[in-house]
């Protein structure tokens, strides 16, 4: 038997984290969830447009959706979300758009966001909020391919 490689123990440690990551992503219908259980680590994503940034939540109104409970600041704002979900849920599932444009699975912070051209995108690091204001179309072409790929 050979002895193992770092290269193959890299591989297999990859492996192993895309056989555990990807059930928990494809059970919420693409939308990871954080240990509380709710998409966005408990941030009202209606608050991107409304408030102009992120606003976490420490209120018990909660929107199902995707099988996964959404939470915000008001009734307002939920009842918002319920009626177009589509328009204020992350782009990605809310994992971090960079990330997806290079083939890679990486759930997105709430704090390091961008909107365009009407979508929320997360990021992961700052960093790639910057990478994504140098060429905002060409990332978002190269993660959607990834994302209808992935899903």
């Amino acid at each position: 038997m050979h002895p193992l490689s770092r290269r193959h123990l890299r591989w297999q440690s990859a492996a192993a984290f895309l056989l555990t990551a990807l059930p928990r992503c494809a059970a919420s219908g693409l939308v990871p969830t954080e240990r509380n259980g709710t998409a966005l680590d408990g941030y009202d994503t209606t608050a991107y447009w409304q408030t102009a940034g992120p606003l976490k939540c420490r209120s018990a109104r909660v929107v199902l959706w995707q099988n996964i409970p959404w939470m915000f600041a008001s009734q307002d704002a939920a009842d918002l979300f319920a009626a177009t979900p589509d328009a204020f849920a992350p782009q990605f599932g809310g994992h971090c758009t960079r990330a997806m444009s290079l083939g890679k699975i990486v759930q997105g912070d709430p704090e390091v966001w961008r909107i365009y051209q009407g979508s929320l995108n997360l990021f992961a690091k700052p960093i790639g909020g910057e990478r994504f204001d140098e060429g905002q179309d060409a990332m978002i072409a190269l993660a959607q391919a990834f994302w209808v790929s992935f899903g």
